[in-house]
């Protein structure tokens, strides 16, 4: 789809939760990558707790053979001020089956239970290889690291992302978040008042 950083965007399930979305940096261009710096050092500047950003989910697909670009490491290098950067790793699921592909291409003795209790050390060790490494070398390190195994099939969650989420979020604009909740239920309950 088309994207573009400074539309906002919400999901019925993701109740207070307001999403921007760019092109991916292998995809797109440098203008792309400074509009992402520049978006973000705009929402670090926001006074107001809804033109703040709290968190970046960075998203980086493990489901092509080419590891990680230097454009996607750009921002790790340079850094993103104080808004800290969780790191989701999705598309596991297939890291998962191109080991299970290789196992069995080359090695024929191999049982199908075989194959499936090698498959997770074998691509822990592709992962920590191809991705992992290379993050660990940037300056300016993620938060948290999460991963996604088949968040497309129905019935899976979330859940240790959003964990993550608000394990990542300071007491600062926790306290925010608070407060702007108390000021919407003040403000209701004297238009109640009021109304009546």
């Amino acid at each position: 789809g088309n994207h573009e950083i400074e539309h906002q965007f919400q999901y019925p399930t993701a109740h207070g939760f307001v999403f921007h979305d760019s092109c991916r940096f292998e995809a797109g261009s440098a203008v792309e990558l400074q509009k992402v710096r520049n978006f973000i050092e705009s929402r670090a500047k926001g006074v107001q707790l809804k033109d703040q950003l709290h968190a970046i989910w960075y998203c980086l697909p493990t489901s092509n053979n080419r590891g990680m670009t230097d454009k996607e490491m750009s921002l790790f290098e340079r850094g993103m001020g104080n808004v800290p950067i969780i790191t989701i790793f999705t598309k596991m699921d297939a890291l998962d089956q191109e080991v299970r592909n290789q196992l069995m291409f080359n090695d024929d003795d191999l049982s199908h239970e075989e194959i499936e209790k090698k498959v997770p050390d074998l691509t822990e060790e592709i992962f920590q290889k191809k991705y992992l490494k290379r993050l660990n070398e940037v300056k300016h390190k993620p938060r948290y690291v999460v991963y996604l195994h088949g968040t497309l099939l129905l019935g899976t969650n979330c859940d240790e992302l959003i964990l993550r989420t608000s394990q990542t979020l300071d007491r600062d604009t926790l306290k925010l978040f608070c407060l702007s909740i108390l000021r919407i239920n003040i403000e209701s309950r004297i238009k109640q008042v009021i109304n009546k």
